[in-house]
């Protein structure tokens, strides 16, 4: 098949289909986010770049993208490129005619897809994808099909733990929170009085506890509404074992370690 993605950019009427600049910018870098994680859908890795290889202004804008590697690094093989572009606009082809998926769900990718096309803050009426002989149009219906199959949030109350290394101050009290297992990234929100709680723990293993947001498909939060943060030790000031022993000396008085937890149980009882 061929390699060639092209991408036609429908502007609104009202700018006879042409595209605002900051338009065109911002929808390359969602269309090259959406075939990124179409990529690591597939593969658990993005090893494919992209390069401008045709422009041309016709009202509509046509844009024709040739997949590459990244700088120095070796060339990703054929099939692999032909695999992630063929599965890409299928992908999106099958979304708009059937409400289905090709790939398991996953939030970033769905989330990706959402941003290409006509959004309240830009005047993009339609995008048209096409590599081959698939090509689909961004529109409100593939939107409407779309958001079916995001759904909406479920919320449950809960903890969510792990490194929180990106906050968001400007205009909005927003962080994001990698957990060691499970979700990839936890998107958290949190109230102004927690500011100064979030600023401490910027670059630190933590707890958050709140209203986790689910997805009715995934078993992992995605979410969070962050009502305290608990800052955890790190590792270097906990204490060793070595450091430990001795500590319970003469708790047990006389007993031996089984006589103890005997006495434990008849304490309990």
């Amino acid at each position: 098949m061929a390699k060639k993605i092209t991408i036609q950019l429908i502007g609104a009427d009202d700018d006879k289909k042409d595209v605002r600049l900051s338009d065109f910018i911002e929808q390359l870098k969602n269309i090259k986010r959406a075939l990124r994680e179409t990529e690591l859908a597939l593969s658990n890795q993005a090893i494919i770049d992209y390069k401008i290889v045709g422009l041309r202004r016709n009202s509509p804008s046509e844009v024709d993208l040739e997949p590459i590697g990244f700088a120095e690094q070796p060339p990703p093989p054929q099939e692999h490129i032909s695999r992630v572009v063929s599965h890409f606009t299928a992908e999106l082809k099958l979304i708009k005619t059937k409400g289905e998926l090709l790939a398991r769900p996953d939030l970033e990718r769905l989330h990706a897809f959402q941003e290409i096309g006509h959004q309240p803050d830009n005047r993009i009426a339609a995008v048209k994808i096409r590599a081959g002989k698939t090509a689909v149009t961004i529109d409100d219906k593939f939107k409407q099909r779309l958001e079916t199959i995001v759904g909406p949030d479920e919320l449950a109350y809960g903890t969510i733990s792990g490194m929180l290394e990106a906050v968001n101050f400007h205009n909005t009290n927003r962080f994001t929170l990698y957990p060691p297992l499970g979700p990839k990234k936890i998107s958290g929100t949190f109230t102004q009085e927690r500011r100064p709680k979030v600023k401490e723990a910027i670059g630190n293993f933590v707890t958050a506890v709140g209203l986790l947001k689910y997805k009715e498909w995934s078993p992992f939060p995605h979410g969070i509404i962050a009502e305290d943060i608990d800052i955890h030790e790190p590792e270097s000031e906990l204490p060793t074992l070595s450091q430990l022993r001795g500590v319970f000396a003469g708790s047990m008085g006389e007993m031996n370690s089984v006589e103890f937890i005997e006495h434990l149980r008849r304490e309990d009882g």
